[in-house]
């Protein structure tokens, strides 16, 4: 991910972006209105009333105004009810979403191109071509609010529901998950087999500030990395939180890097208060455990959506496993950068670790749960086999703890990967 789509993406989710951008847009065109008289050709013009003018822009005025204050009072509720049925931490993701951000603007932007009109119709003196351009701005946002209004009628409807979010936050995974940097090593050197240098003062480079890793800047760290002659070796990657004057690389060279340049380096890591879906493929993993956990939770006791979220989770898997080795077989970007790669028991435990803990009790989310598992094993990934295996045992310890019948224990422990000869035996 290049710099410039990291902060695209980052504006991108701000609800107010799309709004400001097209008020300024009709802002711009009244003001071209009134330059432009003279450059329409008087058999192109038609001669509209400035009274007539004012009114259609005050009942758009009006009539904006309105919807507007109910479409955002709409988009507060159903941002309210998104963080109480799925997670606080996925409302950014739905404030990401297009179609709303696109919606408001229409609203956002007649109105306001309705009340300027209306200002400097009062205030200047527009001339029939004038006149004749506001007006082809007036038909022009009236015609984009219809449609724009038969598009949030069915959006509306299915803003800040379960199922919708879901299908947003599972978006957002498989963008971070299918991405051959974002899940491999951010197109920089593998660590495995080659053991990290020694550190020490004119070689460690430590973290500018506490928060999480949001963007590693990797064409700048290999710039770095050739001009000084030498290699970087990152410690971590994005998602993780270091706090101030933590280590977070080595650089590997024949002399002491001064402390200035050093400092350039570890600016090279973005950092935040909250961890980002856009380069974070274990943060989107979480986020859905997120829901599936509150979805076990006593309050709500909807397994069904926990089983849902558990064959999300088994598309996501395979995405990454298929992505992983797309990436090992492509060329490395940045040679001189080494970047520790994502542990796939940590993704497996982000995934599964509080659905096996918070499901325990309930033998169809551990059938389901052990099938999961079972079918990320046959994706032939050795160190996700590895992990599916640690999370099985785990699980099934929680399950053993959780279930009261010894037959429901059974069933639990009967699905799912090839058991020990030991464990069938017994």
């Amino acid at each position: 991910m290049t710099k410039l789509r990291f902060y695209l993406e980052k504006t991108r989710s701000k609800l107010w972006v799309r709004p400001v951008i097209l008020s300024a847009a009709a802002v711009l065109w009244v003001c071209l209105s009134f330059m432009a008289d003279a450059a329409i050709p008087p058999d192109m013009r038609v001669k509209i009333e400035k009274d007539t003018l004012i009114n259609l822009f005050s009942i758009l005025a009006s009539s904006m105004l309105t919807v507007a204050t109910f479409s955002v009072s709409a988009v507060a509720t159903a941002f309210g009810s998104v963080a109480s049925s799925a997670s606080p931490r996925a409302t950014s993701i739905v404030m990401g979403d297009t179609a709303v951000q696109s919606t408001l603007a229409a609203f956002l932007a007649s109105f306001i191109y309705a009340v300027v009109s209306i200002t400097a119709l009062s205030a200047m003196n527009f001339g029939v071509g004038g006149r004749f351009m506001l007006f082809v701005g007036f038909v022009l946002l009236v015609s984009w609010v219809l449609v724009s209004f038969l598009h949030w009628v069915d959006r509306v409807s299915r803003l800040g529901k379960l199922d919708d979010t879901l299908e947003r936050v599972k978006r957002s995974a498989k963008v971070a998950l299918t991405n051959p940097d974002l899940a491999d090593l951010l197109g920089g050197a593998v660590q495995t087999g080659t053991e990290r240098p020694e550190g020490g003062p004119g070689r460690d480079f430590r973290a500018m500030g506490f928060g999480y890793i949001q963007y590693v800047d990797m064409e700048e760290l290999q710039e770095h990395a050739r001009k000084l002659d030498v290699r970087i070796w990152l410690d971590v990657r994005p998602g993780a939180y270091v706090p101030e004057g933590e280590i977070i690389g080595v650089v590997d060279g024949q002399t002491a890097i001064p402390e200035e340049t050093l400092e350039e380096i570890a600016r090279c890591l973005k950092m935040d208060n909250v961890r980002s879906t856009s380069a974070d493929p274990r943060f989107s993993m979480l986020l859905l455990s997120e829901v599936a956990d509150r979805a076990l939770s006593p309050a709500v006791n909807d397994p069904g959506t926990a089983i849902a979220i558990l064959a999300i989770q088994v598309e996501l898997f395979h995405g990454w496993v298929k992505t992983r080795r797309k990436a090992r077989g492509m060329e490395v970007k940045y040679r001189s950068v080494h970047v520790p790669e994502i542990q796939a028991m940590d993704l497996v435990y982000d995934a599964f670790g509080s659905i096996a803990r918070d499901g325990a009790s309930m033998v169809e989310v551990g059938v389901r749960l052990q099938k999961t598992l079972s079918m990320i094993h046959r994706l032939g990934d050795r160190d996700l086999q590895q992990a599916a295996e640690e999370m099985r045992r785990i699980s099934l310890g929680f399950s053993d703890a959780a279930l009261v019948l010894e037959e429901q224990k059974r069933v639990v422990r009967g699905t799912g990967m090839e058991r020990p000869v030991a464990e069938r035996a017994g």
